[in-house]
């Protein structure tokens, strides 16, 4: 069964903002750019697998 997933720029936007603090709290700055870059390749993986 393939899991629906809302693609919406608001939630886009909330999983980078918990990307930055998730690393944050590690004490690792990342940037908006990098944490934007960091989903659009495991989008993609997650894409790839799921074929």
């Amino acid at each position: 069964m393939k899991t629906i997933h809302k693609n919406t720029p608001a939630l886009r936007q909330q999983i980078m903002k918990s990307a930055v603090a998730s690393f944050k709290i590690e004490g690792i700055k990342i940037s908006a750019d990098t944490a934007a870059k960091t989903l659009k390749k495991i989008e993609a993986k997650m894409a790839e697998s799921s074929r």
